[in-house]
């Protein structure tokens, strides 16, 4: 079994070789964050059985070991492996990018991003199903994510169009969740920037407010001082 979805070999290595190169960066973010942060030492320290499934390469060693013919249980390990190593990414990421994920949170733009992601997965997965073995355009699961690429974007490029009945309404919903998302974005992103002006002005007027009463209090002793002095 090659693949549960067809994916054409020199693709899928390009793919295996983009995630060795994605390993490789975040060992040394790793090793950079360990050394530099105090905080991230802990987190990283509590974690190394998480980290350890985030920088191994699986897809890359399986093909070169394996080639690219691999038997249904070569396979399915693969598969698996590549799950919990997509996992492992998401929650090494999360806890390095602590930054991001605080600014996601205050805005709820994170939500929108894993919700926008699943809706993209699950939505190039269910079109290859469904269109697979209609449509002449969708011969391998690459076409697939093209196509849901182009229309979560909604740029309508075209070159592959939904003949079934239910991948026109997986079309439907992808394109409807892109214009969401980024009207979703839009309004987070705007919001955030009028949250933060709000917050700078008001620490402008507060200290303003200091200034001015110091001010105020510094004329007070002059004069309480001046009249001393002429008395």
């Amino acid at each position: 079994m090659e693949s549960i979805f067809l994916f054409q070999p020199v693709n899928r290595f390009a793919v295996a070789k983009f995630d060795l190169i994605i390993s490789i960066l975040l060992v040394f973010f790793i090793i950079a964050n360990f050394i530099l942060f105090e905080k991230t030492k802990r987190l990283l320290s509590n974690s190394i059985l998480v980290i350890v499934f985030a920088v191994i390469p699986f897809e890359f060693i399986f093909l070169s070991v394996f080639g690219h013919e691999l038997s249904f249980i070569i396979s399915l390990v693969l598969y698996i492996l590549t799950i919990v190593h997509l996992i492992a990414l998401i929650i090494t990421f999360r806890f390095l990018g602590s930054k991001f994920v605080s600014f996601s949170k205050e805005n709820g733009l994170g939500y929108g991003i894993i919700a926008i992601t699943i809706i993209f997965i699950v939505g190039s997965i269910l079109f290859f199903i469904f269109e697979g073995n209609s449509n002449p355009g969708v011969t391998v699961f690459e076409d697939s994510i093209w196509v849901s690429l182009v229309f979560i974007t909604t740029t309508g490029y075209g070159d592959i169009t939904p003949i079934t009945i239910p991948g026109k309404i997986v079309s439907g919903v992808l394109m409807i969740s892109g214009v969401s998302f980024a009207t979703f974005a839009t309004a987070s992103l705007a919001g955030s920037i009028f949250v933060r002006l709000r917050k700078e002005r008001i620490s402008r007027e507060k200290k303003m407010e200091e200034y001015n009463k110091k001010l105020v209090e510094t004329s007070e002793k002059i004069k309480k001082n001046w009249l001393k002095l002429n008395k």
